[in-house]
């Protein structure tokens, strides 16, 4: 007997013992269960089938890889019962070394041949898995792409049969099918009609019909339900409707097209056939599923656009004509223009044939028509309706819309009974009242040849035509209200300014009488200037008596004060020039007084001490606009002031203090400045220093929003 079958007995006459030392191992109550790791190792190490062990443990790899199980764990346990083994093998053999050896090296022999086969089988049934994956992706991945393209094309602007036969192509390449067939289900006929295939076309092609019931495609339309046939030429029931193409078909999947709104509704069926048997997959159930709701989804809306898109269409034209309206009312104060466009669309939208609106007058209490639409002659302009009486009389006194049907032949009181031929074509009449602010102005009735109410749409857009025919009667009044009080006012401001313009010039004349009998220089001096500046203020009402709004041009002001200035306070021995530029800055009438004051003074000093003792000069005055600032310049060419400027702002007289004190009113400052050079003022060209240089006093106030520019 050799070696190895002397341990192999030896080994099997201690079976129970190794079974023990296993469970020990595994911490089990019981075992080794058969066909585990434990229990195949056993059976090899007693004399089992080595290469069948190898087996079982590939398959078992590949077992542990599909259930997701962990290779690194399993080797570890395998580990422990080899310990296990080794240890129990080690007492079994104690005073037998060679048989011990042998025992060891089958031991650890089967260990690494097990170890390699579990190895082995694990990463084969890894790398499987993986494929299978990388395969599920990519087709996902590109059915991805092909629901994309589908929701694409539904969403586009192409016409529905298009984009079924586009759908049916798509989906016929993604499944690898030879025909996709789409069919629609008619409600009223209960019948199934063709609407797109991928290509081939039964008999009949695309008038081809079905009854509910019939065919595949029927029956799924009457159960609701998908149908999966493996070979649908074996079933009699369906094979009437695959035999109506050329081609024979044999694989079928087809489903319902439902749209799940509110209510559950068949739009109808879409089924794929394969030339060859074919079980379809959960994936392209899945697939075609989406698919059919994509289809459904598309074709709601559409029948959702067509019930919608006229009256949408209606509302975008009630709303632009209602734009127009306001626009015109907002551009216009023309009553006649803007009622009349209102009497026009009111009848055009609201589907009648005649309207007119109705102005209360509130003294008399009766209503009179400013504007009509559909009535001939002039009869219609001479109507007068009582309040109270007729429809557009109730509903003014009420305050609330009134809708008639065939009031006007026993109504005695309507205005239509005198026009027999026009009262025998209406029959139904709507009358709103036109209000503002509580209250009523007066009403726009609209007259129809039908004998049935306005909807709740058309009275709301007669009742919004009413309040944009309220509002433009109230603006027109509120307009002819301020126009009549801004000519009044305007009317008492001109004679405030000419009567104080004439006051003015009396104080002026007493003043220069005085002035002519005074001995005294000195005082002769004071009553010339105290005249100057009286004069100023005369001639600045004067401008302001003569424009509208109490508003003036800075340039203006400039050219009247330079004109008082001048002939009042130019030397006779001196040729003194004047100028004046351009500047269309309006200013108000306070900041004018303010300005007139100043300027009179800025052009007295220039006269008095910047011309003093010369022969001839010239004196500037300029204005602009500079950072949101109205900026006055008085330029003079004579000698500039006598004292430094310190020293003349620290004893500054009468002039200089009347206009700090008048700027400070207005938020402004003044400077004074000389300037030594021998250029001229910028943009000045022909003003030319005499003495060196040229004096600059310029004032600054705020330009704010009542100051506007003239056009």
């Amino acid at each position: 007997m050799s070696q190895q079958c002397e341990v192999e007995q030896v080994l099997g006459q201690h079976l129970s013992r190794l079974q023990i030392c296993l469970q020990r191992a595994s911490g089990a109550s019981s075992g080794p269960e058969e066909g585990s790791d434990a229990w195949l190792f056993l059976q090899a190490l007693v004399g089992e089938d080595e290469a069948g062990l190898q087996s079982r443990f590939e398959r078992s790899g590949r077992w542990l890889a599909e259930q997701g199980g962990r290779l690194d764990a399993r080797l570890e346990a395998m580990q422990v019962y080899i310990d296990a083994l080794s240890e129990e093998l080690q007492a079994i053999f104690t005073d037998q070394p060679q048989w011990l050896a042998a025992a060891l090296a089958r031991l650890y022999r089967l260990q690494s041949a097990c170890s390699l086969a579990l190895t082995h089988g694990y990463q084969e049934a890894v790398s499987r898995i993986a494929d299978e994956q990388r395969r599920a992706l990519e087709r996902n991945s590109r059915r991805l792409l092909a629901l994309q393209r589908i929701n694409g094309i539904n969403n586009s602007s192409m016409d529905l049969d298009q984009t079924l036969e586009v759908t049916a192509r798509i989906v016929a390449e993604e499944l690898q099918v030879s025909l996709c067939a789409i069919f629609f289900y008619d409600e009223l006929q209960r019948l199934l009609t063709l609407r797109a295939t991928n290509g081939p076309r039964p008999l009949g092609g695309m008038h081809f019909t079905l009854r509910l019931g019939e065919g595949y495609s029927g029956w799924v339309a009457d159960k609701g339900h998908p149908l999966l046939v493996r070979d649908v030429m074996g079933d009699p029931n369906f094979a009437a409707e695959a035999t109506t193409y050329d081609t024979e078909y044999h694989g079928l999947m087809a489903l319902p097209i439902i749209f799940f709104g509110s209510v559950e509704r068949l739009i109808g069926v879409i089924s794929v056939q394969s030339e060859e048997p074919r079980d379809f997959t959960p994936d392209e159930i899945n697939f075609l599923e989406v698919v059919a709701g994509i289809i459904a989804i598309n074709v709601e809306n559409g029948r959702l656009y067509e019930q919608t898109d006229e009256q949408l269409r209606r509302k975008v034209h009630e709303l632009a004509t209602i734009h127009r309206v306001t626009t015109v009312i907002a551009r216009t104060l023309n009553l006649d223009e803007v009622l009349q466009m209102i009497t026009t669309q009111a009848v055009h939208l609201s589907g009648a044939e005649r309207s007119c609106i109705f102005e209360l007058d509130a003294e008399t209490q009766t209503l009179h028509i400013l504007a009509h639409y559909g009535f001939g002659g002039s009869q219609i302009q001479q109507a007068r309706v009582k309040v109270g009486e007729c429809c557009a009389g109730r509903a003014v006194q009420t305050g609330r819309p009134i809708m008639l049907v065939d009031c006007f032949q026993q109504d005695e009181k309507c205005f239509l009974r005198a026009d027999p031929f026009i009262s025998s074509e209406i029959h139904s009449v709507l009358c709103v009242p036109l209000e503002v602010k509580r209250k009523v102005l007066g009403c726009i009735c609209i007259y129809s040849s039908h004998r049935h109410l306005l909807s709740p749409e058309q009275m709301q857009l007669v009742v919004t035509f009413a309040n944009e025919a309220a509002i433009a009667i109230e603006n027109a009044r509120l307009y002819e209200e301020t126009r009549r009080g801004l000519e009044l006012k305007s009317m008492l401001l001109r004679e405030l300014h000419h009567r104080v313009k004439n006051n003015l010039a009396t104080v002026a004349g007493i003043l220069s009488l005085q002035r002519r009998r005074t001995r005294s220089p000195e005082v002769g001096n004071t009553l010339a200037e105290s005249v100057n500046r009286v004069q100023g203020l005369a001639a600045t009402h004067d401008l302001l008596a003569h424009e509208d709004l109490s508003e003036a041009r800075v340039d203006d002001i400039a050219r009247k004060i330079v004109g008082v200035a001048s002939a009042n306070l130019s030397p006779p021995d001196a040729h003194i020039t004047f100028k004046v530029e351009p500047c269309p800055i309006v200013i108000p009438s306070r900041a004018v007084t303010i300005l007139a004051l100043v300027l009179n003074e800025m052009v007295s000093n220039a006269i008095k001490h910047g011309m003093a003792d010369l022969t001839e000069g010239t004196v500037l005055v300029r204005g602009r606009e500079e950072e949101g600032m109205v900026v006055v310049e008085v330029i003079d060419t004579g000698r500039g002031p006598k004292k430094p400027l310190e020293e003349e702002e620290s004893g500054e007289g009468l002039g200089l203090s009347l206009i700090r004190n008048l700027l400070a009113d207005l938020r402004g400052r003044f400077s004074l400045r000389r300037v030594t050079e021998l250029e001229p003022p910028a943009n000045t060209p022909g003003l030319k220093p005499i003495c060196g240089g040229y004096t600059v006093a310029e004032v600054r106030f705020p330009l704010t929003r009542t100051h506007a520019l003239a056009s």
